[in-house]
């Protein structure tokens, strides 16, 4: 459910719906025993958000969770999971990598979504961002819903003394968005010419670059290993006297500052080659995404949510009307990713 883009709270509302035990409840349910600890015996946000971060359902067991405050005061405080000990392949995975990934990605999404009154999660929610503030827009509209619109959120807030409005109807930039989609869906029909294109909006390094620096690490790996035989021969010398201790020593420095500096610069090589490999996994991923929307006529909320990282849009020139206003699409796996999800300019 998660990975349909419900929240946690829309799925603790369905499992209390169909009267399905929290899992503690389960645990002393199997022992003919009542949950002691729960009044309420209800599911909760907090309770599925805990079930969605535990990757013991892939089949990787997380230990070292929780520490005490000191050797004196032992009251146990969760650590944060960069610092849990994580044994993968500990059991049989009950759901796929990609069905766990998946909802990562959800739950990095600068979309939350949110419902309006009558309860509809319009397909942009929460991913559109005013252009000028970098604050996420609000839908806006009028009571019979005949005319729906989004407008930047500190102006709404507060007014015209901290944005304009740059308001913009709701079908037309979703008809704009969904254009722009179908116009990427159509150049993933030639996969290979796609590939080239993303690779380059991605990270715009050349091939040639590519070839320049395997040549590079190729030549510094060999020099490498040439400045260890140096360090070796020079050590030989130094034992056997060919050599005296000063000129030794102005050697042995000169040689090791420069195998440093080498594998500083295969260091760099080798992380830019990995780089590579990744953009080039995600731009695969990306155009799989592509060709699973092939056809689409309707821009939905699990095409944005699959599809699209944030847009954003500028205001409308009332002194110059007929130019267009520009509206930016930034699309996941091939486009960078916010730093700040509150705001687009940070």
């Amino acid at each position: 459910m998660r990975a349909e883009g419900k929240k946690p709270k829309q799925i603790a509302d369905a499992l209390n719906a169909e009267q399905i035990p929290t899992p503690m409840d389960y645990l002393y349910q199997r022992e003919n025993k009542v949950n002691p600890h729960a009044s309420v015996h209800l599911w909760s946000s907090s309770i599925v958000l805990r079930i969605l971060g535990n990757p013991i359902y892939i089949g990787t067991l997380a230990l070292m969770k929780t520490t005490t405050v000191s050797y004196k005061n032992h009251k146990r405080i969760r650590k944060d999971s960069s610092e849990w000990l994580m044994r993968e392949n500990n059991h049989e995975p009950i759901i796929t990598m990609e069905l766990w990934e998946k909802v990562r990605e959800i739950e990095a999404s600068v979309s939350r979504g949110k419902r309006d009154k009558i309860g509809e999660l319009a397909p942009l929610s929460g991913l559109l961002y005013c252009d000028s503030c970098g604050s996420k827009m609000r839908q806006v509209g009028s009571a019979n819903r005949k005319y729906m619109a989004y407008m930047c959120g500190y102006h709404n807030r507060f007014g015209k003394g901290c944005c304009t409005t740059h308001y913009i109807r709701r079908p037309l930039i979703e008809q704009y968005i969904l254009m722009d989609i179908q116009d990427m869906i159509e150049k993933a029909t030639d996969e290979e010419k796609a590939k080239e294109e993303f690779l380059k909006r991605k990270h715009g390094v050349l091939d040639a670059q590519n070839s320049s620096d395997k040549k590079r690490m190729q030549k510094a790996t060999s020099r490498i290993a040439e400045l260890d035989n140096l360090i070796q021969t020079v050590y030989e010398d130094k034992v056997i006297g060919k050599i005296p201790e000063e000129v030794c020593i102005s050697l042995l420095e000169k040689y090791q500052a420069e195998k440093k500096s080498l594998q500083a610069e295969c260091a760099e090589y080798k992380k830019r080659s990995e780089m590579q490999q990744q953009d080039e996994k995600d731009v695969d991923e990306f155009i799989a995404r592509l060709k699973s929307y092939a056809g689409a006529t309707e821009l939905t909320r699990q095409m944005c949510l699959d599809l699209i990282e944030y847009v954003t849009v500028d205001d409308l020139n009332k002194d110059d009307k007929s130019r267009p206003r520009e509206i930016h699409i930034y699309y996941k796996l091939i486009d960078k990713e916010l730093a700040d999800k509150h705001n687009a300019l940070m």
